[in-house]
């Protein structure tokens, strides 16, 4: 039969440990510090989520970290995308109150399924974040903005309009306060108002008449 002291003392051992790998299991707080240690300024949007940014070249990068325990697993997410200074100021200055990042491209990275992540790990994603980041044409991602139909959906519109402005495009700038004023809204949708288009046109500094 086996002495009650050495079972309890078991049934303790186990419990420590089970309490030390708790401990040293990476929560979310490990992984933004992580992040801030490999160079990220990281903060809270309005609603309190972590975004995390990084300048390199011409363009911003953001990442949302994102961490959360399963059965067997952690599932790992920073959701990379980018941006430009000039192009969140574009948005900025059209809606009237400060944007610091407006997305450009956004990656469809899956999550990462690791079982006990740490440092290295955190490292690696951050790696192929940046890498991802460098490796995207914003040009032809702002042409793309440019070039879409003024019947788009949610924030095409107004990131429609902040790339006209990125590019200096008066001609279509002013072709639409032009017709917002006759009272042709163009198939926008109602969020855009002609003063956002005036906006527009006055980040250019280049406005023409009508």
């Amino acid at each position: 039969m086996m002495d009650e002291s050495n079972s309890s003392r078991e049934k303790c051992d186990g419990l420590d440990r089970a309490a030390w790998i708790r401990s040293k299991l990476m929560r979310t707080d490990d992984l933004v510090k992580t992040l801030i240690e490999l160079g990220w300024f990281c903060s809270k949007d309005e609603v309190g989520d972590v975004f995390c940014l990084t300048k390199i070249d011409d363009r911003i990068i953001q990442i949302i970290p994102s961490l959360s325990k399963r059965s067997d697993h952690f599932r790992v997410s920073l959701a990379p995308s980018i941006s430009t200074e000039k192009f969140s100021d574009a948005v900025s200055f059209i809606i009237g109150r400060d944007v610091e990042f407006e997305p450009i491209v956004v990656s469809n990275f899956p999550v990462k399924k690791i079982k006990h992540p740490d440092q290295s790990d955190i490292d690696k994603l951050s790696k192929e974040a940046i890498e991802w980041a460098l490796s995207q044409n914003i040009i032809e991602a702002l042409e793309n903005y440019r070039n879409m139909p003024t019947n788009a959906k949610g924030a095409r519109p107004l990131r429609h309009l902040a790339s006209l402005s990125v590019f200096d495009d008066v001609y279509s700038l002013q072709r639409y306060k032009d017709s917002f004023e006759k009272g042709d809204r163009l198939d926008f949708v109602p969020y855009i108002t002609v003063d956002m288009i005036s906006r527009a046109l006055m980040f250019t500094g280049k406005e023409i008449e009508s």
